[in-house]
């Protein structure tokens, strides 16, 4: 197991929640962060950017692997790259709960500048490490990519501080956008279910940029042929 008895027993709410989330209210005073982040979270991108895009994920949840290896790549380039999105990640842990919190305590581990890194690593490497049969051990290998000794490995997935900040940043994203599954995307303050594929995002990002859809071709319509001339031979 990740955690001690005591943390597990910590963990008991988040499990029967199902599904946990981190705060969705902002409030940072913080020059560096957009005017929706939290002081604790972790985020790439302007942060006067015109799009605040949170999502709530969970390191153990497949669909989100899935978004963070064929969806976020081209989300990043085409928008987060350029200053037009900022991008916050908040843990949504999903069962099993003391893996997706255990990953979420390595990837903070690695520190800001290498935690979407770890992060990517984690979801690219998420079927070894979460149905591995020694867990824990699976996940020190891809927190020493990192630079993550043991003895700091050992400090993080114990750190009853990241435990109490998911607890704490769950209920206020419950209450506030009703987050029930993962990946859940909050964009401008505004919950938007159904948003998997990068041309979902853009039919909600581009009335925001002021850039306007391009016209649809009209439709090819078929020929008729001439009709052929009749007469006698």
């Amino acid at each position: 197991m990740f955690f001690s008895r005591r943390l597990f027993v910590a963990l008991t709410p988040l499990v029967l929640g199902v599904a946990l989330a981190a705060c969705g209210g902002g409030g940072s005073n913080d020059a560096t962060r957009s005017s929706a982040e939290r002081d604790d979270d972790m985020a790439m991108g302007d942060p006067k950017a015109p799009i605040v895009v949170i999502e709530y994920a969970s390191l153990t949840c497949p669909h989100c692997a899935d978004f963070h290896e064929e969806i976020f790549p081209e989300l990043k380039k085409k928008y987060i790259d350029t200053g037009k999105v900022r991008f916050v990640f908040r843990q949504f842990p999903t069962p099993p709960v003391p893996y997706a919190v255990g990953g979420e305590a390595v990837a903070r581990c690695a520190g800001p500048d290498k935690y979407f890194d770890l992060l990517d690593i984690l979801y690219e490497k998420q079927r070894y490490w979460v149905t591995s049969n020694n867990p824990r051990k699976a996940l020190m290998e891809m927190a020493a990519t990192a630079g993550i000794s043991q003895a700091d490995f050992d400090a993080c997935v114990s750190d009853e501080a990241n435990i109490k900040r998911i607890q704490e940043v769950s209920k206020l994203a419950q209450e506030e956008f009703k987050i029930t599954g993962t990946p859940s995307f909050v964009i401008n303050g505004k919950l938007r279910p159904r948003v998997r594929t990068l041309e979902s995002f853009e039919e909600i990002f581009n009335p925001i940029l002021g850039i306007k859809p391009e016209p649809k071709p009209a439709p090819k319509t078929e020929e008729t042929p001439e009709a052929e001339q009749s007469g006698d031979h």
